[in-house]
């Protein structure tokens, strides 16, 4: 009964309990002492007790990661507007044509905008990494200034108008995300 006990206990129930037993596969008599985690050991797979509230990670991961979801928002983006598009332009055609329609809007547009915001995104990456290696902090200046700069070059051969109003306002979203990724954070 004592070994029936031991092998269906929960081993995290109590600590003072002793630690259950299996049977060995050689010798069915004999039995096996599974190991119990010590009280003083924290449950987790790695330990977080040398957490680093100022860890930031490398500039490939973040540019990986940035170029990554910009186009994924991107394609999904630019593919609903391509679905609108073909269903707005196959309006009264036959089925066949319709499906074709939204699929070649589709396809020309999602690829198109994550193209674009993927590049957008690199750019604004690479210039905020390098304003955290001229200035050796992480704020919402870098992000500011990397996403003024990354639109003024953007949109630089549309004239001085036009690529002050995209360095604005990408200023303006990279301010707003760095705020709402620190908030959530």
């Amino acid at each position: 009964m004592a070994s029936n006990e031991g092998l269906m206990a929960d081993p995290y129930s109590s600590p003072a309990a002793p630690p259950p037993t299996l049977p060995s596969s050689a010798n069915p008599a004999a039995t096996v002492q599974i190991a119990r985690p010590s009280a003083s050991q924290p449950d987790f797979l790695f330990p977080e007790s040398d957490y680093d509230q100022t860890f930031r990670r490398s500039w490939g991961e973040r540019l990986t990661y940035h170029a990554g979801t910009a186009y994924l928002i991107g394609l999904t983006g630019g593919g609903i507007v391509g679905l609108g598009q073909g269903l707005r332009e196959s309006q009264g055609e036959r089925r066949r044509i319709r499906i074709n329609s939204v699929l070649n809007a589709t396809g020309r547009r999602g690829p198109l905008w994550g193209n674009s915001l993927g590049c957008v995104a690199m750019m604004g990456s690479i210039f905020e990494s390098i304003a955290y290696n001229v200035r050796g902090e992480d704020d919402i200046f870098n992000a500011v200034g990397a996403g003024a700069v990354t639109g003024a070059l953007y949109k630089i051969t549309a004239g001085p108008r036009v690529a002050g109003t995209f360095a604005l306002g990408l200023g303006a979203v990279a301010a707003a995300g760095s705020l709402v990724s620190k908030a959530l954070a």
